[in-house]
């Protein structure tokens, strides 16, 4: 307000006041920023209870900085991830990692294309906590499904265009992947079965009749042909449904159904429910001795936030619960979450892995465990 009432009176005085009085506005100040930076740096903890040995403890630290950091000159934007971590258990790991999550250059040749080259995640998929038609990004970590995930080396095309009809929106993606023991090694690895390989996905989407809509189609000359079709809608502005589904040649399959609802008083529930044709089912859980996560058939994952209980501000409880329809074993997760003035947020969970001694999360090393993180975003 303050800052209207001064223009205005710069206004009224440039009208009536005299001519010897000049005002110069510096436009410098008024211009934007060529670049941006944001990040946090994060301290997590795990006191962990052990199955074995029986009633046994850890304590599992993990440090973690991210730096995003865009600089924009005429029609090109230099983007850049990168993510630092230290991990360590006494007498166990103790380790550092280097990540570039994202490091590309994108040109907007105009207001409907552009290209884009480099290391990018492409954050494709409706789903919160899985993506069966994200093709070209890594799994999601169920226990941090929004956490920043690296990209793969890619090039690729868009095309946007704007309609004044029913189709509101359409856009068009082709996306190139090249998959060899030096670039893109972790697809090369698990998509492409070693073998080098040329990549593509197409992707087109429509926002039709206020229905977010996805269309790709991926094609390698190593691996399996695969198609994926997505839709998120809005039934009311605080109900959200959505779903995806993928298939490799008409062969394996894979969908997802999910709601989002937020009541008004502001409590928040997302639900999805995963099938996977090719996933195991309940003997062949038994014998494996993976810890990758959604290697089951079907899974029904929840969570539930109340935002500021009992008018707590800058605060929320949560529970989070991931069951396997196959062996009926859970993941449960209840927590605090507390946001202070300066940027820095705490979060204190309970974590509990349970369900027969052979199920999925039944014989998981770590019983249950207290997890405190604590960061700060700038």
């Amino acid at each position: 307000m303050s800052k209207i009432f001064f223009i205005l009176i710069v206004i009224i005085s440039s009208i009536f006041g005299d001519d010897e009085y000049e005002y110069d506005f510096d436009m410098d100040v008024l211009e934007p920023k060529p670049y941006e930076y944001s990040g946090y740096l994060r301290a997590d903890n795990k006191f962990q209870h052990l199955q074995k040995p029986k009633n046994g403890y850890k304590n599992y630290l993990h440090l973690e900085a991210l730096l995003d950091f865009k600089y924009f000159y005429e029609i090109f934007t230099f983007n850049s991830s990168f993510m630092g971590s230290y991990d360590y258990i006494k007498d166990k790991i103790r380790e550092d990692n280097f990540f570039t999550n994202k490091l590309y250059m994108e040109a907007k040749l105009n207001s409907n294309h552009s290209i884009l080259m480099g290391k990018d995640s492409l954050g494709w998929g409706k789903g919160y906590f899985f993506n069966p038609i994200a093709f070209f990004d890594r799994v999601k970590d169920p226990s941090q499904p929004t956490k920043v995930r690296e990209g793969f080396i890619i090039s690729k095309y868009s095309y946007n265009k704007s309609f004044d009809s029913a189709l509101k929106n359409l856009s068009l993606d082709i996306v190139y992947l090249p998959s060899t023991q030096t670039i893109n090694e972790d697809y090369y690895h698990l998509v492409t079965q070693d073998k080098k390989a040329n990549n593509l996905a197409i992707r087109l989407y429509l926002l039709l009749c206020d229905t977010d809509i996805d269309i790709i189609y991926n094609y390698s000359d190593i691996a399996e042909d695969r198609i994926g079709i997505d839709f998120s809608k809005n039934i009311q502005t605080n109900f959200e449904i959505h779903g995806e589904f993928s298939t490799k040649n008409n062969h394996h399959y894979n969908y997802l159904l999910g709601l989002r609802y937020l009541t008004n008083f502001e409590l928040t529930i997302i639900s999805e429910y995963l099938y996977k044709s090719d996933g195991l089912d309940k003997k062949e859980i038994q014998n494996i001795t993976s810890t990758l996560p959604f290697l089951a058939k079907d899974y029904f994952i929840s969570l539930i936030t109340q935002k500021e209980p009992l008018g707590w501000l800058y605060s929320s409880i949560y529970y989070k619960n991931m069951t396997n329809l196959q062996d009926y074993s859970m993941q449960n997760k209840l927590g605090v979450a507390y946001g202070f003035k300066n940027n820095i947020d705490l979060d204190i969970s309970y974590n509990l892995n349970s369900g027969d001694k052979l199920s999925e999360f039944g014989k998981k090393s770590v019983k249950d465990f207290v997890w405190v993180q604590v960061s700060w975003s700038y």
